[in-house]
């Protein structure tokens, strides 16, 4: 094994000098040129993962905007917190959907809105049908660390249950019918399985509505594909192709 060891260093080394002549990175066949996606598992067909693969409206649409503008993207799933969290101590993610808020704007780096989505108060009993009616209720469940959490605050509320898992919320509504969760209107008419849950949602009428964005952190690094991607993805957002897909994915 020793006698195959000079035949090697010499091989490296002249793999080492082809690279510096021809200014070749050293991680020039890494995953470097692709576009870095990072979100979390969005249920009502949204984003999921199922055998392996990414399925659901906005994966239809990435891939449509990936292949319309020649990119490559790669996606990161994880817990929505952490999803946040490494966006902004990262150069090259890009989180989505993220809605702009004055204490976000100067912490992320904003690249084009995805789309536009009414928000609803939905509960087991009667829903409440304005931001009025659900500031008197006892519970108003939201997200942790949402825009969602700091737009209710704002107005207001004092009687907010802060969650970070759809197990939480099913449980509050089950056991608090008059318990109301501020969320997406679309994404609570499939909360979380109507053909397996064993809890109905009534769901209010719309008292807000709230601009999805594709983001990349503070220290973000553009690159021509992250360009060419975000500007084919304002050419699609004026066709409402995401707004169609999510509207397919909850018929």
């Amino acid at each position: 094994m020793n006698n195959h060891w000079p035949c090697l260093h010499r091989f490296l080394l002249s793999g080492l000098a082809l690279l510096a002549m021809t200014g070749a990175p050293l991680n020039a066949f890494s995953d470097d040129n692709q576009v870095h996606l990072i979100s979390t598992e969005i249920s009502g067909g949204q984003l999921e993962i199922k055998d392996g693969k990414y399925v659901g409206a906005y994966p239809v649409f990435f891939e449509r905007a990936a292949s319309q503008s020649a990119t490559k993207i790669k996606y990161r799933i994880v817990p929505w917190a952490r999803a946040v969290r490494e966006t902004e101590r990262s150069d090259k993610f890009l989180l989505f959907p993220f809605t702009r808020t004055p204490e976000r704007e100067k912490q992320f780096t904003w690249l084009v809105k995805l789309n536009e989505d009414p928000m609803c108060f939905a509960s087991v009993s009667e829903p409440a049908n304005t931001i009025a009616a659900a500031r008197e209720l006892k519970r108003v469940i939201v997200w942790r660390g949402t825009s969602n959490q700091a737009f209710l605050e704002k107005q207001g509320f004092q009687n907010l249950i802060i969650v970070s898992s759809m197990e939480k919320i099913r449980r509050i509504l089950k056991t608090a019918p008059k318990a109301a969760w501020y969320t997406v209107c679309e994404q609570a008419k499939t909360f979380p399985d109507p053909a397996k849950s064993d809890i109905a949602l009534k769901i209010g009428d719309p008292v807000s509505s709230e601009v999805m964005w594709l983001v990349g952190g503070k220290s973000l690094k553009r690159t021509p594909d992250i360009d060419k991607l975000a500007g084919t993805i304002k050419i699609l957002e004026k066709t409402r192709l995401l707004r169609k897909l999510l509207d397919e994915a909850n018929q």
